[in-house]
């Protein structure tokens, strides 16, 4: 599996979706409540910025997906691999096919200092 297909794997997962949209709801309204408050409070729709609005809560969104992504491409020592994947270390390029749910082990060449990245 190469990267991009894994993260559009780990980016429609079910969880992450929902976490993402459940951070976006919270942040969302807190950052409208904040920049556009006094129009909402007085419902004075029409005075609303929808663009500012809409990306209120896109912005967080966005920055919940990355950074979840982004952890989910760190591959570390003991936890579970989400996806088939070849991965390369970082310290001497041996390369480790692994499957899905299998725990990543420690380099058999590096041990203790093991990093390993998508090959």
């Amino acid at each position: 599996m190469n990267k991009l297909q894994l993260i559009i794997s780990i980016a429609s997962t079910k969880t992450l979706l929902l976490k993402a949209i459940k951070i976006a709801l919270i942040v969302g309204i807190i950052l409208n409540l904040i920049n556009q408050g006094e129009k909402i409070f007085i419902l004075a729709f029409e005075d609303i910025n929808y663009y500012k609005f809409f990306l209120t809560f896109i912005v967080p969104f966005s920055v919940s997906m990355y950074t979840a992504i982004t952890m989910k491409l760190s591959f570390h020592v003991g936890e579970k691999v989400i996806e088939d994947t070849i991965l390369k270390c970082k310290n001497c390029n041996n390369k480790l096919e692994i499957k899905k749910e299998q725990t990543i082990p420690f380099c058999k060449n590096c041990n203790e200092k093991t990093q390993w990245k998508i090959s």
